[in-house]
């Protein structure tokens, strides 16, 4: 006989066929995107907005020097297989054409810095410094770009932007993730921004804001802050600044009281350690400036290696 509770009971046996279907139903395999970058400051931000809809390998290692790599047999076939390459620009990985023609790579290369207006610097083949105010430009080598924008975490809201949009580009099923994970993390280097900006304008007068550095990397990083900056004319890692260069730059220090000097991880640290036992003043500490530090490490993602060189910056000026 056919009453309301087994019409009920019925109804509750359906309904549990349909949910445990719905629960065992295979999930859509997503195949990421195979993408190569190449530096590990592009290669941070892409995994941060890629996230798992993308295989992303980046051809330098943290500490490698980007200016002077020499790409191996393995970076061929990395490019050889990749749907999607993203790297700085600017003459920032000057070895990246021959490379793509030696892999036959003939996709897509998105440049991070696209849209960004370049500082200016001196082609010394190491990223010398600018002429000074005051300088006669005819005396330094032709001025280039300066590729090292990233050293500008209002610049780096560009390079997520950047990122963001060839990822959409090349899956265009992943926009939502892509756009969502762009927002959260471009909001979390505002706040970065912000803080920065805090913490030099409470900790570091005008006057103090002045910087030496053997790899001159930081001129966006200085415009942003209100820095005065000069490098040793260090042409490659291995040259010796004249005499000359090294008894201005010793008068500047003195003459504008600064209060220390700074090493680039990885480079060359003669130099500079000659010049602050001249001047008198202290290392005031190691900075990234090509890119991020080893993983495991406070400066081991974009993010982390701005904050630990504001911190050094500070820190080694006060």
């Amino acid at each position: 006989m056919f009453t309301l509770r087994s019409f009920l009971n019925a109804l509750a046996c359906l309904a549990l066929v349909l949910s445990s279907t719905a629960i065992i139903a295979p999930a859509v395999d997503v195949t990421p995107v195979r993408v190569v970058t190449g530096n590990t400051v592009v290669q941070d931000i892409a995994v941060r907005i890629g996230g798992e809809r993308i295989q992303a390998t980046c051809l330098l290692q943290p500490g490698i020097d980007p200016h002077a790599y020499q790409p191996v047999p393995e970076d061929v076939k990395r490019l050889a297989s990749a749907q999607l390459v993203i790297i700085n620009g600017l003459g920032f990985e000057g070895w990246f054409e021959g490379l793509a023609k030696e892999a036959g790579y003939r996709g897509v290369v998105v440049r991070a810095t696209s849209g960004i207006t370049p500082l200016k610097m001196a082609d010394d083949h190491d990223h010398d410094h600018p002429p000074a105010a005051g300088d006669d430009a005819a005396s330094h080598e032709a001025l280039v770009d300066d590729p090292h924008a990233f050293n500008s975490i209002v610049h780096g809201v560009r390079y997520a932007e950047n990122i963001r949009d060839a990822l959409i580009a090349a899956d265009a099923t992943g926009a939502e993730g892509y756009r969502s994970r762009a927002t959260a993390y471009v909001a979390e280097l505002r706040k970065v921004d912000a803080w920065a900006k805090k913490e030099i304008a409470t900790k570091l007068p005008p006057a103090s804001r002045k910087l030496i550095t053997n790899h001159d990397a930081l001129q966006y990083f200085a415009k942003d802050y209100g820095f005065t900056i000069r490098a040793p004319n260090t042409a490659l890692e291995d040259s010796q600044p004249s005499a000359q260069d090294l008894a201005a730059l010793v008068t500047f220090i003195t003459r504008e009281g600064v209060k220390g000097v700074f090493l680039e991880v990885g480079k060359n640290q003669k130099v500079v350690e000659q010049i602050a036992q001249e001047a008198g003043v202290r290392i005031g500490g190691e900075l990234y400036l090509d890119g991020v530090g080893p993983a495991g490490s406070p400066a081991a993602t974009y993010i982390g290696m701005f904050q630990t060189n504001v911190t050094t910056i500070v820190g080694g000026l006060q």
